[in-house]
């Protein structure tokens, strides 16, 4: 479980799956979870860079669960 609050307003988001999508053309970022558009930033060129601007408007917090399942695949 991904769970995203947003900074300034407290509200939060919930869901299983983060995607990243970036248009090349006119290098809007776009951010969806669980398929559902939840950010979007501009003169983005790769993740990194998406992620980042995420990360100044949303905290990411991830289930203890998960993180401990991620190393235990390992």
């Amino acid at each position: 479980m991904i769970t995203l609050e947003n900074i300034s307003t407290g509200d939060v988001m919930k869901g299983e799956e983060l995607e990243y999508f970036i248009d090349d053309e006119t290098q809007i970022g776009e951010v969806y979870l669980d398929g559902d558009l939840v950010f979007q930033a501009l003169d983005v060129l790769n993740d990194s860079q998406l992620e980042h601007a995420l990360h100044l408007e949303y905290k990411k917090v991830e289930d203890l669960e998960d993180i401990i399942s991620e190393f235990s695949q390992v």
